[in-house]
């Protein structure tokens, strides 16, 4: 991660499965993958998203109602708290291709650097279709903060391919901030899966298995999917948790069979 700045662009493929089916394909990739370098000896790490959204929602309504356009600004670290660095993002998606713009902040320039004076929105925001870059979505359209999630990602990387990631994404968590900028929660989180309980994550708790890749999607990964009769869903994260935090419908979580 030594890049300031950098534009990703690649196809993502969500699948929703059980931990017993997440160890068989981690099992299964060895010979093909190896963890990330940036996860831990036990072969994960944490993140931390801050998703930023308009007063009305706009961000999550096009997500939700699958506009041909879409995205949406957060800021990222890595761990429980962040360190020297933040990552501000902003995720694009164009029908099935998804471009991530990010660049590095230090963590003593937030949310400071939001608020220098040289944002001027819009009089009429109904008006913009795109943003440039995260300041500039939270600028144009009015964004503020609204929740943060976190979750325990596992990685790993091809080592048969220029690029090609596959991650397991688990104990997913979540917090209202209305419009807090603070970074770490004073509060303890909820589990996506068990909104009741914030202390409790089942080890048969879903597991978000994400495929990432190029234009061309490998062999390797489409015996993978037909060996485990991978049934491709669309998961927002985002969603998933304005949806449990605000009660607006059935969390996607609890309907995985």
């Amino acid at each position: 991660m030594r890049n300031d700045s950098m534009v990703i662009s690649r196809y993502e493929n969500k699948y929703l499965i059980r931990e017993t089916m997440a160890r068989a394909i981690a099992d299964y990739l060895r010979g093909i993958c190896v963890p990330d370098k940036h996860a831990g000896a036990d072969g994960r790490y944490m993140v931390n998203n801050l998703y930023f959204d308009t007063p009305d929602l706009r961000f999550y309504h096009d997500t939700r109602n699958k506009r041909y356009t879409r995205f949406k600004p957060r800021v990222r670290y890595y761990g429980p708290r962040p360190t020297d660095f933040l990552w501000i993002e902003l995720k694009h998606k164009v029908k099935n291709v998804t471009w991530k713009k990010r660049r590095r902040i230090a963590v003593a320039d937030w949310p400071e650097f939001l608020h220098d004076g040289s944002c001027r929105p819009p009089a009429n925001p109904a008006w913009i279709t795109l943003a440039d870059s995260f300041e500039d979505a939270v600028c144009r359209f009015g964004a503020h903060p609204v929740v943060q999630v976190q979750y325990i990602r596992e990685p790993y990387v091809s080592e048969l391919d220029d690029y090609c990631r596959i991650t397991f994404d688990r104990c997913l968590t979540f917090r209202s901030v209305r419009g807090s900028y603070e970074l770490v929660a004073n509060e303890n989180l909820t589990y996506f899966d068990n909104t009741v309980d914030t202390a409790f994550c089942s080890c048969e708790s879903p597991v978000i298995l994400e495929i990432k890749t190029e234009t061309n999607v490998p062999i390797w990964v489409l015996r993978l999917i037909r060996r485990f009769e991978l049934i491709q869903r669309g998961f927002s994260k985002y969603c998933n948790a304005i949806e449990a935090a605000m009660g607006y419908t059935a969390c996607s979580l609890r309907r995985l069979a």
